[in-house]
């Protein structure tokens, strides 16, 4: 008995050593339940030690059910948020804050960009959004580009759930891939005040609408993390109508020197946010959360969280206190200092008012508690009791965590493995235990060895020990898994009781980051690498051929009408497309080059370590060659694809990446330019082209702005009458500095480019017009012919072209045709054979041009519905000397007249020429033996009479012998 005290001393002394222990853990463990308390503790302390507030200078514009009722469906138009912004921005306001996403773009986005442009005041709302299932990325929903460049600020509406899944604080900084935007509230407070703007690591600059971000964790990162005050009644902003300011713009004047929040606070719209005071009524709406965030930034009513290493010392430096006294006091006085449980909750009150600062006070009192109940049970002897409850406490942690735990004693045999290390070796403790724990891994590691070491090392230094690399570990079910491990000692000191290995999985992680890293550096839907991995391998090629002074080779691959198939069987089938050509240059190159998909139908081919040009030929013909081999999709057999292949070399023909692309590419589309299907080495000539070509595009792109074209006439003669039946409208150029420009000179380019399709719009316009301006003079206006280029044919637009110029310039369209080239005909007989007949419905005729130099077959002439054949000039130059020309020039006139069709010789210019056309029933003539092509203003007088020279090739005509005019 005489032991007693003493004992008690011991006893009560190590009671409060546990609860310091206690406080640790409970100060640095992430616990649910604690956040709980502590926030219920908050919810409780702040209102009663906040310092005071400033003056509300804040304000929300709520838009809620009468609003929606009066104004419409939601989303409304954007010239009612402009408005409002105007009145508000015009009555002083000091900042308007919207936390509302305008992620689409919607009518009126150009003026409410304006009326935000003009304001300067307004703060728009980024956001985050879920990533998709499975999906690694966040995406952050940006205002569209056209707000987000005119609004003085964007700001985050990003809001945290606390533990208890209500809403108390906020970030000050949050942003995907980085904290890159200030809050809302934050933001709109800076603007008001006039203070810089936090400057975000990520530019706006280049931002997509919804730009696709990634990281090694969640992917949405926030910064400072603020506490805001308990929202009670006495500190709810002031709310208007949206409605009330909509009808009253005089209201805006109340809102002077205000920061004003607009949001949506109607149900069904609004979510609302459920904070601490929703139990006394409903959900906060989010508007009215960023204002009160905005009103205690501005009064400084934040609270950071003090740090767990803070929070734990002030729970060490309380139970100091009873760890001291407690074992030397009575059992009244130890009572009565049981009210040191209220120092926590009073000490975290004080530092609220003086610090704002928010010490978390549940850990320490639970601690204290915890103290407090275990020196009473060590004061009745319950001892063993606490040992077991401690026992049970570390086995159940044990058992509760994710990693692998397996014990060993001091001779490393095994004395405890979790159930996760159960799972992950498929043996249970009682197989396992009193084995030697290198008998019970070798069954599922080659890295025994290194496990032992590190337990070796662990047992003789009591050091925990790590191992830099993972172990390969083979699962019961075959499975190749990747685990960490951690041996920590048991005990102090060398040769200790033991030793706790712990495994941690990282299989998912490795196997995440390396399908990430794949996928930065490969195409998608090929699976070949995309262009960042190229340019890595290419500019690492060059610096091994500069060394060496090998040389290397670049081949720009091009599919050659590639489109067709996208257009006929759909993106689907040219995707299958695309990937057979992929596998196709994967089979065709060496082993150790590099296929890379470009984008679109292009590819790029690295060939390295080249002695000569020889092996980059045979390359390229082999890839030729299996390009146009036959493939099928989706029961779509006989599909054949070819490519044009442009070559650079370097260093000849470039020592950087970019040199050496270009030039491949001049080259690809040299080879495009000469009808595709063959290769082509880059030369020095074909980049002055290029040049020149592109400046001919620019100088036609600013000749279309500039009204530079215009259009001439020429006249088509009836060989039978004598009468004007026709013209032709034929484009030129007046180029500034240059002088007239024929057609022959640029259109091939404008083809090229594609320009041709508004120039061919033009053509249209002014052809109608001017047959609309002549008939309006009172003249006798004849049929104009237009010609349509091969894009035009391709573009199905030209017929609402045809169809609206008809109806702007009201003329009839009989008097307008359409010429259609044969090769242009023979080339998209499908395509085109339906447009020309939607056009052929309008009422306006087809003319088949240049005919007999594209080999057209008979069913062509019917189903292209042809009214009129224009013989080439090419056999009309040699009728009178060429026998071959001068029958295919009868048999023409015999066969389309057989069909019903008129007939028109183009390139007359003599009258032995005019005469042999009218010996053979000709029925049409034009050529430079009436008239060159001729503007406007001078074609005027032959729609009033033909003039004297035209009259005198006609009546040379008629006095010839062999004339059958008049029969």
């Amino acid at each position: 008995m005489k032991h007693t005290p003493l004992r008690r001393v011991l006893l009560g002394r190590l009671t409060w050593l546990l609860a310091c222990a206690l406080s640790v853990l409970l100060g640095l463990a992430d616990w649910s339940p604690i956040k709980r308390l502590d926030l219920a503790a908050y919810d409780t302390l702040e209102p009663s030690f906040r310092a005071a507030a400033l003056p509300a200078a804040s304000a929300v514009l709520a838009i809620d059910e009468r609003t929606i009722s009066a104004l419409g469906r939601w989303p409304w138009h954007r010239d009612v948020h402009s408005e409002v912004v105007e009145r508000l921005s015009a009555a002083g306001a000091a900042a308007v804050g919207m936390p509302i996403l305008f992620a689409e773009t919607s009518p009126g986005d150009e003026q409410f960009a304006a009326t935000l442009a003009r304001s300067g005041k307004v703060v728009l709302a980024v956001a985050p959004r879920a990533p998709d299932p499975g999906s690694p990325e966040v995406f952050e929903i940006l205002p569209t580009p056209v707000l987000a460049d005119a609004a003085a600020a964007l700001g985050h509406v990003d809001v945290e759930l606390d533990a208890d899944a209500l809403t108390r604080r906020i970030y000050l900084r949050a942003g995907s891939g980085g904290p890159s935007w200030e809050a809302l509230a934050l933001a709109t407070l800076h603007l008001a005040r006039g203070a810089p703007q936090f400057e975000p690591k990520f530019s706006r600059q280049g931002a997509t609408h919804e730009a696709p971000l990634t990281s090694a964790a969640s992917g949405w990162h926030r910064q400072d993390g603020v506490l805001l005050p308990y929202p009670d009644a006495h500190s709810a902003p002031r709310t208007l109508s949206y409605l009330d300011l909509y009808q009253q713009p005089e209201l805006a004047r109340t809102l002077a020197g205000h920061a004003v929040f607009i949001g949506v606070t109607a149900a069904g719209l609004d979510a609302g946010l459920i904070t601490p005071a929703s139990s006394l009524g409903q959900p906060m709406a989010a508007v009215e959360f960023h204002a009160r965030a905005f009103e205690a930034l501005r009064s400084g009513l934040t609270y950071h969280t003090a740090t767990p290493a803070l929070t734990v010392g002030l729970s060490l430096l309380l139970l100091l206190i009873p760890t001291v006294l407690f074992p030397h006091l009575r059992t009244g006085a130890a009572i009565a200092f049981g009210s040191l449980i209220l120092v926590p909750p009073l000490v975290s009150g004080m530092a609220i008012g003086l610090l704002q600062l928010w010490i978390p006070p549940t850990a320490a009192m639970i601690a204290f508690l915890a103290g407090y109940l275990g020196w009473f049970g060590a004061l009745l002897s319950k001892t063993l009791g606490s040992l077991r409850h401690a026992r049970r406490h570390a086995t159940a942690t044990l058992c509760s965590i994710t990693d692998a735990v397996i014990t060993v004693d001091g001779d490393k045999r095994v004395v405890f493995m979790n159930p996760v290390a159960e799972r992950l070796a498929g043996l249970r403790l009682a197989e396992s235990k009193g084995r030697l724990v290198d008998e019970v891994l070798g069954q599922f590691t080659d890295q025994t060895e290194n496990v032992s070491s590190a337990l070796s090392v662990c047992l003789q230094l009591g050091e925990s020990q790590r191992l830099p690399d993972p172990i390969h570990w083979r699962s019961p079910e075959g499975r190749q898994r990747a685990l960490q491990l951690t041996v920590a000692p048991i005990g102090e000191g060398g040769g200790g009781e033991g030793a706790v290995l712990a495994f941690n999985d990282l299989t998912e992680i490795l196997e995440a980051g390396a399908r990430l890293r794949h996928e930065a550096t490969h195409d998608a839907m090929t699976g070949l690498p995309n262009r960042s991995l190229l340019l890595e391998r290419l500019d690492h090629a060059l610096l091994q051929a500069q060394r060496s002074g090998e040389m290397v080779a670049i081949l720009f691959v091009d599919l050659d009408r590639f489109k067709r198939i996208n257009d006929s069987l759909g993106h689907h089938a040219g995707d299958a497309a695309l990937r057979i050509v992929a596998d196709r240059l994967v089979s065709s190159i060496r082993q150790g080059d590099t296929v890379s998909r470009w984008g679109g139908d292009e590819f790029i081919i690295l060939m390295e370590s080249l002695k000569d040009r020889f092996a980059v030929v045979s390359v390229a013909e082999k890839i030729i060659g299996i390009a146009e081999q036959e493939f099928s999709i989706d029961k779509q057999s006989n599909l054949v694809l070819s490519c044009c292949i442009g070559i650079a070399i370097a260093p000849q023909d470039g020592t950087d990446a970019q040199t050496l692309l270009s030039v491949a590419d001049q080259a690809m589309y040299s080879g495009k330019l000469e009808g595709g299907g063959s290769y082509n080495f880059y030369a020095a000539e074909m980049n002055n082209w290029s040049r020149d070509r592109l400046e001919l595009e620019g100088a036609l792109r600013q000749a279309l702005l500039q009204g530079q074209f215009e259009l001439y006439y020429q006249p088509q003669i009836d060989i039978a009458n004598g009468q004007l039946v026709g013209m032709e409208a034929l484009i030129r150029w007046h180029q500034p500095g240059v002088g007239l420009i024929s057609p022959g000179a640029f259109i091939p380019t404008a083809e090229e480019s594609g320009i041709i399709r508004a120039i061919g719009d033009w053509v249209i316009q002014e052809a109608v017009g001017q047959a609309s301006r002549w008939q309006a003079e009172g003249l006798t206006v004849v049929p104009i012919a237009i010609n349509l280029s091969a894009r035009q044919c391709v573009d199905t637009s030209v017929e609402n072209t045809l169809r609206t110029a008809l109806h702007d310039h009201k003329l009839d369209a009989a008097l307008v045709k359409i010429e259609l080239t044969e090769s242009i005909a023979m080339n998209t007989t499908g395509r085109t054979a339906d447009l020309m007949h939607n056009i052929n419905q309008l009422g306006i005729d087809i003319e088949l041009d240049d005919f007999g130099t594209g080999y057209s077959s008979l069913s062509l002439l019917r189903r292209f519905q042809i009214s009129q054949l224009k013989i080439d000039r090419t056999f009309v130059d040699a009728i009178a000397a060429d026998s071959d020309d001068a029958a295919i020039v009868r048999g023409t006139i015999a066969l389309a007249h057989g069909l019903g069709m008129t007939v028109v010789a183009e390139g007359v210019e003599t009258e032995r020429q005019l005469c042999f056309l009218a010996q053979h029933q000709c029925d049409k003539a034009q050529g430079y033996l009436f008239s060159p092509p001729r503007p406007a203003s001078e074609m005027r007088a032959w729609l009033i009479a033909l003039p004297p020279h035209a009259i005198q090739a006609l009546a040379s005509l008629r006095s010839s012998p062999t004339s059958t005019l008049g029969h």
